[in-house]
């Protein structure tokens, strides 16, 4: 049997490649299987790596801010495109969530203006394309933060200047317009997509406020103020940023798409490059999965976009992961099984520790019950 392999990264834990080699260990000790392991990503962490398993490029460090105003170094990858050099970024690299703790502290003081900084290093540089990945953040700003970085000044009602290092949704209410259409003419010659790890629009139920900001620190005051906010940067802006994709990043994706960027699904984006279709071509079987899979993976998030991909093809699928929400039954739809890989009831980080070797068991005791399953003679290989 061939076993395709395409995880999704397990935040705090393990990349897509690792996750999907810990899998492979855990099937290629039985017999009768071949597996391929391929690093995807859906725009969220681990978006660039998954790049550049695919393709010819070199990684570049940068300075900028972090979510917080510290000073650190950013890792890109650079390639070349019809003798053109393209740069592919992280935006999580630059002000993540990863497993830290949040309150509402974080939500008042974490901005995107670090990527604002990049942006325009980027421009200096003489990059033609960004591929810019927009998830895993721990912002809810608008995006506001990436324009104070590129160095658009934003005002409060009053007309007092905002400060640069805290979030500055909160007090928005327009900005210098003179220096907006400046820098976005000087944007104009350089290609920005940006890769959403998710279809949110800007506000609304479906929004990134509702949706993800209490995961990011926020409490219900600070939630209603920013999705007011939110009403307040779409009427500024004069565009219509219910689209799909607006929401992502806390937003951030719709200030970009008010200054001129192409708004594209992440996995669609790393498509591109990964071509999936062809590699599904001879696969027998296809896990996917990731570290939480609960209503937002609905919302096109890796495994979601891999078993639709599958299905095309009339492969059956199968999910793994670190945690599923039980209530979500929507989920079932898409896979001939979910997995969690748990192998008790253990505190978080000691879970996040043992991820590697609990993903190798399951990996196992699968392939070990459909080659029972499927009558093919079966053979544990024994571990040196």
């Amino acid at each position: 049997m061939n076993v395709l392999i395409a995880m999704d990264s397990f935040k705090g834990a393990l990349s897509s490649e690792q996750a999907g080699k810990a899998l492979e260990r855990g099937i290629l000790r039985t017999n009768g299987h071949q597996t391929m392991v391929c690093s995807v990503a859906d725009g969220g962490e681990g978006s660039v790596s998954a790049l550049a398993a695919c393709v010819k490029g070199e990684y570049r460090t940068w300075k900028c801010r972090d979510a917080f105003h510290k000073q650190k170094t950013v890792r890109t990858l650079l390639l070349e495109e019809e003798e053109s050099l393209c740069c592919a970024v992280e935006a999580a690299d630059i002000f993540g969530l990863h497993n830290n703790e949040v309150s509402s502290a974080t939500a008042a003081a974490a901005s995107t203006y670090g990527l604002g900084e990049l942006l325009d290093q980027l421009h200096g540089y003489a990059i033609h394309k960004v591929l810019l990945f927009l998830g895993g953040t721990i912002t809810t700003d608008g995006g506001l933060g990436v324009l104070q970085g590129l160095g658009i000044r934003l005002y409060d009602r009053m007309g007092n200047l905002l400060p640069n290092d805290c979030n500055p949704l909160f007090a928005f209410d327009h900005w210098d317009e003179e220096a907006f259409q400046t820098v976005k003419k000087k944007l104009g010659g350089m290609e920005l997509l940006v890769g959403c790890d998710v279809c949110a629009p800007l506000y609304g139920k479906e929004g990134c406020v509702f949706t993800y900001s209490a995961q990011k620190g926020a409490d219900a005051m600070q939630m209603r103020k920013l999705e007011q906010q939110l009403h307040v940067l779409e009427q500024r802006s004069g565009r219509n940023l219910l689209q799909e994709g607006c929401g992502a990043g806390g937003g951030c994706a719709a200030a970009l798409h008010i200054l001129g960027a192409e708004l594209t699904k992440g996995y669609d984006l790393i498509n591109r490059y990964v071509q999936m279709e062809q590699k599904l071509r001879t696969a027998d079987l296809v896990i996917t999965g990731e570290g939480q899979m609960n209503h937002q993976t609905l919302q096109g998030k890796l495994p979601i976009r891999i078993a639709q991909a599958a299905k095309k093809q009339g492969i059956p699928v199968l999910a793994v992961c670190g945690q599923r929400e039980v209530d979500c039954d929507a989920l079932t739809a898409y896979f001939q099984g979910i997995f969690t890989i748990q192998q008790g009831i253990y505190p978080l980080h000691e879970a996040l520790a043992h991820t590697e070797e609990y993903l190798e068991e399951t990996g196992y005791q699968l392939l070990r019950l459909i080659t029972m399953a499927a009558g093919i003679p079966h053979t544990v290989l024994k571990e040196s």
